[in-house]
């Protein structure tokens, strides 16, 4: 009985994830090179194999008895393939938890690359506003989170935090910051204080995030680690309303990215480069 228990949890995706997984997938299978669309929209034929990284019980591929079931079925366990590449990472020689993971990050930022060149903001123009508004809903009382005066140049601060898997994210992203500070400045001039609670929120996540490790050394080995815990610290947040917002979960991930990149150009998320002062 408690077998049973255990593995229909483990398998009881909850639908946000689900809608995730399927937007930030880009309709296709996250194998290297495959193009096999998961979704036929005309015959509504959907091929897509919602894949455990880690199994979802004893016996099953790269299963962890370390970890439990509300992991086991959560976004970051989860990856999408099609059928015939299901099949093929069963082999957990080749296809470790690891290799799994990088391949699934991967895919998806390719798939950001494309729909930020796809200027996918223009179809939804209220998304930005939304997501700030559900991400700004807790206002903390710290009024000492301040940004510096002059951000750091993004590409020094990316060298200097060691950011590898993200990079292309933030550049393919910084180019919708100011987009972003004009619907922050017209927030501020309606008197609404989501802007600082956004952005205090997401400096509050880093926080946590950075007190697990000893030195800068250290936050530097984990910086896309890092990065990646505060943006499914996001989605998290607005999981819990994403059914009421009407927006696709594409373009809520796109928006989520967005705000997440220019927390790290504001200093919020990762740490300044040193100040060279013979200059």
């Amino acid at each position: 009985m408690h077998n049973k228990t255990a593995m229909s949890k483990a398998r009881n995706i909850l639908p946000t994830t689900i809608k995730r997984l399927y937007a930030l997938s880009g309709n296709l299978c996250a194998f290297p090179d495959c193009n096999e669309k998961l979704f036929d929209t005309k015959s509504g034929t959907n091929i897509s194999n919602i894949c455990h990284i880690e199994a979802a019980e004893k016996g099953g591929q790269r299963y962890n008895p370390a970890s439990n079931d509300d992991y086991r079925r959560s976004y970051d366990n989860l990856i999408l393939l099609c059928a015939n590449h299901h099949k093929e990472t069963d082999n957990v020689d080749m296809y470790s938890s690891d290799a799994l993971r990088a391949m699934k990050r991967s895919h998806e930022t390719e798939i950001s690359k494309l729909l930020s060149n796809q200027n996918i903001l223009s179809k939804y123009p209220s998304a930005l506003s939304t997501i700030i508004s559900l991400l700004g809903k807790s206002v903390f009382e710290q009024s000492n989170m301040e940004c510096p005066q002059n951000a750091p140049n993004p590409d020094e601060k990316i060298s200097y935090n060691n950011v590898v898997r993200y990079k292309p994210i933030i550049e393919e992203c910084a180019m919708y910051q100011g987009k972003l500070n004009l619907i922050y400045e017209e927030i501020e001039k309606q008197g609404s204080t989501k802007k600082d609670a956004v952005l205090q929120e997401i400096r509050m996540l880093y926080w946590k995030e950075k007190g697990k490790y000893k030195n800068i050394d250290e936050i530097r080995a984990n910086a896309d680690n890092i990065i990646e815990k505060i943006e499914n610290e996001m989605w998290a947040i607005v999981d819990n309303s994403a059914n009421s917002t009407g927006l696709d979960f594409e373009i809520i991930g796109f928006s989520i990215k967005i705000i997440l990149v220019d927390a790290f150009m504001r200093c919020n998320i990762l740490e300044e480069p040193p100040k060279d002062d013979s200059k």
